[in-house]
């Protein structure tokens, strides 16, 4: 009995020779079974970012809704908030506030005085959805991890970033952390308060 992966190459072995003598729109569609490929790998996904200088992290894609790069005039500021606070923008028809999310867990900052942002956009879990955006230093794509993979390395990070954590992942000599995206409301509503 083959496996999938047996089955995946085989199919694109089979794809390949087509390739030679098919047509354009072949080429087309075998080009985007190629460009898909990620969605076979096991695990659930995570948007991958630079949050600050020195840490990449790591937010589950059931939170967020997109990730956009923006222009800074297109984000209004908004008086007397915390330094974390952005300002407020709109996307699809929606109006909500932009959070600095390196400022927002006390550390330092990497997006200050930009003439760009690159936007994570999170959307709760509630019955009347509430968004909002948290720019961070660089958006690095998209990876799927399995569950098991994640592991529990809190004491590895600022202490200002651990209630934030869902876990943290190895990779070769780095720990990244994984953060809640159900916690990081929390954390805006915790600094705008304030």
């Amino acid at each position: 009995m083959l496996i999938a992966d047996d089955l995946y190459t085989l199919f694109n072995d089979l794809n390949k020779q087509r390739m030679a003598i098919s047509s354009p729109a072949s080429r087309i569609q075998a080009s985007l079974q190629e460009l898909f490929k990620a969605n076979l790998a096991p695990g659930d996904a995570y948007i991958r970012f630079q949050l600050t200088s020195e840490i990449k992290a790591l937010l589950s894609m059931k939170q967020v809704e997109e990730s956009l790069v923006v222009e800074a005039d297109k984000i209004t500021p908004l008086p007397n908030m915390p330094q974390s606070v952005i300002g407020m923008m709109t996307s699809r028809n929606r109006v909500f506030c932009v959070f600095d999310l390196a400022q927002l867990l006390s550390l330092p900052s990497g997006v200050i005085s930009c003439r760009q942002y690159q936007i994570i956009v999170l959307q709760t879990a509630s019955v009347q959805p509430i968004y909002m955006g948290l720019a961070v230093t660089s958006i690095q794509g998209i990876v799927r991890l399995p569950k098991t993979q994640i592991k529990s390395f809190f004491e590895n990070f600022p202490y200002s970033i651990a209630p934030y954590l869902y876990g943290a992942v190895q990779e070769e000599e780095t720990i990244i952390p994984v953060l809640d995206g159900l916690t990081l409301p929390l954390a805006a509503l915790t600094t705008i308060n304030n």
